[in-house]
């Protein structure tokens, strides 16, 4: 159950424009078209087997300014619930700053309490030198060469609803990403459209499917499936496959976000 609490604190992983190469100081698209501002806020329902045991939140927090670039915070929570909670107690907390001028990341610093487990970790990018500084706990920084424009996985779904025009069913899409020491090329599969059913009525979707290779909040191994809502492109539903079962991810609440569900009533009426 572990695992399924640390599902949702990224859906992260999501991809944006192939051969992304915007350099910072670069505007892409004025940060008034974005698709998102400060004040949005989705929390999901995590479960396995049924059974629901974790929850996670996606907000829009605030707007300022960071090294004379304008950026949204995004915090990431994912925790424990309910009886999984008295059993294994999980509270990460994640805060990514998004440069909403040249869609990128600026900064990154996760949380990590689990258990008795407990970790900080930042990274600091600088686009101009084409590096990223990681650093773990109280341990010496390390400075790694990055693709300009590189995103954390936490940004990355971010930069991808502002950049809905790329997104082509059975297309793929590839994003630089910087994480855990590691910088490589993610690939985006756009899968196809559907209407799913869910607690709030029914939705229609974009479907994707991340080729993920690192590890975070929201476990990235295995199959992994997300359902973006086609209005705003927030993610609506999220799936991973492992060896037994699967985890899921779906909407409980929000706010801040225009989400077009239909009442079912609606369409049996037709």
């Amino acid at each position: 159950m572990k695992k399924a609490i640390c599902y949702l604190a990224v859906l992260a992983s999501a991809g944006i424009l192939t051969a992304y190469t915007t350099t910072a100081g670069t505007t892409t698209q004025p940060a008034e078209s974005l698709p998102f501002k400060p004040g949005e806020r989705v929390t999901y329902d995590v479960s396995w087997m049924g059974v629901i045991g974790g929850e996670g939140i996606l907000e829009v927090t605030e707007k300022i300014d960071y090294k004379g670039r304008s950026v949204f915070v995004i915090e990431v929570v994912g925790r424990s619930i309910g009886f999984v909670r008295k059993l294994y107690r999980v509270e990460d907390h994640t805060f990514s700053l998004f440069d909403i001028d040249n869609l990128c990341s600026q900064r990154m610093e996760v949380k990590i309490a689990e258990g008795g487990y407990k970790k900080i970790k930042t990274i600091e990018f600088d686009h101009v030198r084409r590096t990223a500084t990681y650093k773990v706990d109280d341990d010496d920084p390390e400075e790694f060469e990055i693709v300009p424009g590189s995103l954390d996985s936490f940004s990355a779904l971010y930069a991808l609803r502002a950049m809905r025009e790329k997104l082509k069913v059975g297309s793929s899409i590839y994003i630089p990403i910087f994480e855990d020491r590691k910088k490589y090329d993610l690939e985006v599969k756009v899968l196809r459209k559907e209407r799913i059913r869910l607690a709030q009525g029914m939705v229609d979707t974009l479907v994707i499917k991340p080729m993920l290779k690192t590890e975070g909040v929201f476990q990235r191994r295995g199959k992994m499936t997300l359902w973006l809502s086609d209005k705003s492109l927030i993610p609506v539903k999220v799936r991973s496959r492992i060896m037994i079962g699967s985890f899921i991810a779906k909407i409980r609440d929000y706010r801040g976000v225009d989400i077009n569900f239909i009442p079912y009533n609606q369409t049996a009426a037709k």
